[in-house]
């Protein structure tokens, strides 16, 4: 084949190109390396300034999430970033970005203690590669995510002005101004409480949570239940929004349940109805972000330091049901027997002691009816063994009490779950709950046999002042009634009618009345403060139009008031004849109480008597029918049978009654003279 003389010369410089491109020398022509890499960018990193108004940053660190870090950089709750050094008396932090388009975010804490309570967040590429956090305080608020300061002056023109927050509280002085409620003279004698946790009842705005004005759209279903006294868990402002036990502010309600007058509203329609308002109050500790406390934290000459326990060295040897009390807040140790976020109040300082006492003046003239106290046996501590039930606890309660006698018509009662014997006596709290009765009672409907627990405390001489009762908001209290019982309805009669008829002022945790049960999906004391089921939908129980704030109980669909009202089998119906038998009989709560069983019996036979008037109640926790003697003290008399049977008894000459109780039921006999 011949090829002409142009084709050659294009081949020629074919061949030079290519080799002009891949090179000539050494490695026979190969394919060129590629290009090196960019340099990379410079180290891109956040700088926080931590300020307190004493320097100490021992145990504060910051804990660090979000897409502006590696995941290597993010740190847990339990093992925080320590700051990289301290200069001019700040806690600096170097934090490496990886993006600065990313939100990058951190809380400043010692343990649980955070300082400032909120989250903080920036993204750097907006904000900027330097922040300052100050202790207690934010630039600014974006909901309830902090904005930390973008530039000193402004960061130390507000550690400067730290130490005044109390100045935003009502600290006055209050003088008494009784008022009459309207309510029945003797109330407080033989009332029927209903113990209610206001977020959970009933909620009038679809936000999810319950508040003021949904309980005040129920007070028709407690009075048409027979209900005769309220008690609210807490309902002053709060920094936990949830149980309320973190107190910020003792004289204002918590904003999510609404204004101070709907709470006025509130006791209003309640006393209309004939039914009392009892508050939680705790004097033990208050909230870590009350401005109380926020003041005494900032340094050790503050004018609210000796307001809390503190301790300019770790203390040694404690140990408490929450552990070691002692918390360190980088300026000293203080003591909160619960946890970091609820220090204990000293209450050896009189300042303080005047200031709960005038707390308590200030909603006793508001027309609230009394108060339940919270956590009376860790008032005061006297060293690392001796923190629990000391003597100071009774004078204190002693001198509450007096304050609330000084008012008409008022109640109060005190939770002090190993000792309730000593805080029931006339020169402490004057009432404590029986907390080592529910579980003897339940045993007693479940066994067939009256329980000694049980039996013991009804023969206590100080046992009208130990109200009963089988369930409450705390977790170490048991279960809900329901779950503790297995469902089974004829023991949860038994064990209802046990306490109601046997108490002088028993309490019902709300939803008892009608079965509620724990959320299945929650654990602790989450579980046994479920919205309340007022219908079966299984979306929102007829607590909310909303999204319920949390997970309803696991029954609902079945254990609700709308599938129990006016069906006669039902708890709720129950309940609600155990409660208008007390109000139509008074004497079953405030007669002199003549119990005539001992342990181990199958029957519980107890009498109540007084202003002539005389009730039976015998009940059958056995399986099979009773027959039983009580000796009434009115000879030759008739008894009409109130509850759980029908017909009449005579007594005999010697004024004894002899009834027939069926298996597993309740009867009750009255006599007026």
């Amino acid at each position: 084949m011949r090829f002409s003389r142009r084709l050659i010369l294009e081949f020629l410089a074919a061949v030079a190109a290519a080799l002009l491109i891949g090179g000539c020398g050494g490695g026979g022509g190969g394919s060129a390396p590629p290009p090196p890499p960019p340099p990379p960018p410079p180290a891109q990193t956040v700088e926080f300034s931590y300020l307190r108004v004493d320097p100490a940053y021992d145990g504060w660190g910051l804990h660090l999430w979000g897409g502006a870090i590696d995941a290597s950089v993010a740190t847990t709750w339990n093992a925080p970033r320590m700051p990289d050094r301290i200069e001019n008396n700040a806690a600096i932090f170097e934090i490496p970005i990886v993006d600065q388009a990313q939100p990058l975010n951190f809380i400043a804490h010692n343990g649980d203690l955070k300082s400032p309570i909120y989250d903080l967040s920036i993204t750097p590429q907006t904000f900027g590669n330097a922040a300052w956090i100050v202790q207690d305080e934010v630039a600014s608020l974006n909901g309830n995510i902090g904005v930390p300061f973008d530039n000193e002056t402004a960061a130390l023109a507000a550690l400067a002005a730290l130490g005044n927050k109390s100045a935003t509280l009502d600290l006055g002085n209050v003088p008494v101004q009784d008022s009459d409620s309207g309510l029945d003279a003797a109330w407080a004698q033989s009332a029927s409480f209903i113990e209610i946790y206001v977020r959970g009842y009933q909620d009038s705005d679809g936000d999810g949570v319950g508040d003021f004005q949904g309980l005040i759209s129920r007070l028709d279903y407690l009075r048409d239940l027979g209900v005769t006294g309220i008690w609210l868990m807490p309902i002053t402002e709060s920094a936990d929004n949830d149980h309320g036990y973190a107190v910020e502010n003792y004289r204002d309600v918590e904003s999510d349940y609404g204004s101070m007058a709907d709470f006025e509203q509130l006791i209003a329609q309640a006393h209309s109805r004939g039914i009392a308002i009892i508050i939680d109050y705790v004097m033990n500790h208050a909230a870590s972000t009350n401005p109380l406390f926020l003041d005494a934290s900032t340094s050790g000459t503050n004018d609210k330091r000796d307001w809390f326990i503190w301790s300019s060295s770790r203390p040694l040897g404690w140990n408490t049901f929450a552990g070691d009390p002692w918390r360190n807040n980088g300026n000293g140790w203080y003591y909160g027997v619960f946890s970091a976020l609820m220090p204990d109040f000293d209450l050896r300082n009189p300042e303080v002691v005047t200031y709960h006492q005038d707390n308590l003046r200030f909603w006793l003239n508001k027309g609230v009816d009394g108060f339940r106290f919270d956590a009376v046996g860790v008032l005061f501590e006297n060293g690392p063994s001796a923190w629990n039930n000391q003597p100071e606890n009774h004078p204190l309660l002693g001198d509450a009490a007096t304050i609330i006698g000084g008012y008409s018509k008022r109640y109060q009662v005190c939770e002090a779950p190993d000792d309730p014997v000593a805080y029931s006596a006339p020169t402490s709290c004057g009432r404590a709950f029986a907390f080592q009765a529910p579980g003897a009672i339940l045993n007693s409907a479940r066994s067939g046999l009256v329980d000694v627990g049980f039996a013991n405390q009804l023969f206590m001489a100080n046992t009208d002042n130990m109200p009963l009762f089988l369930s409450n908001h705390d977790s170490f209290a048991g279960a809900r009634v329901w779950n503790q019982l297995g469902g089974n309805d004829t023991e949860y009669k038994l064990a209802a009618a046990s306490y109601l008829l046997s108490a002088r002022t028993p309490f019902t945790y709300y939803g008892e009345e009608i079965g509620l049960a724990n959320a299945s999906s929650l654990g602790g004391d989450h579980a046994l403060r479920t919205p309340m089921s007022w219908t079966g939908d299984t979306a929102n129980a007829g607590f909310t139009t909303g999204t319920p704030f949390r997970d309803l109980s696991a029954n609902v669909a079945t254990h609700n008031v709308a599938a129990e009202t006016g069906n006669g089998n039902s708890l709720l119906e129950y309940y609600r004849g155990l409660y208008q038998l007390r109000q139509t009989y008074p004497v079953i709560g405030a007669g002199t109480l003549d119990v005539q069983s001992s342990a181990l019996e199958p029957v519980l036979v107890l009498n109540r008597s007084g202003g002539g008037a005389t009730a039976v109640v015998a009940i059958n926790y056995d399986t099979s029918q009773q027959v039983v003697t009580s000796a009434t003290g009115v000879p030759s008399t008739a008894f009409d049978a109130v509850f759980g049977t029908s017909g009449q008894l005579i007594s005999d000459g010697a004024g004894d009654l002899t009834l027939t109780v069926p298996a597993r039921s309740v009867v009750v006999y009255f006599n007026q003279q």
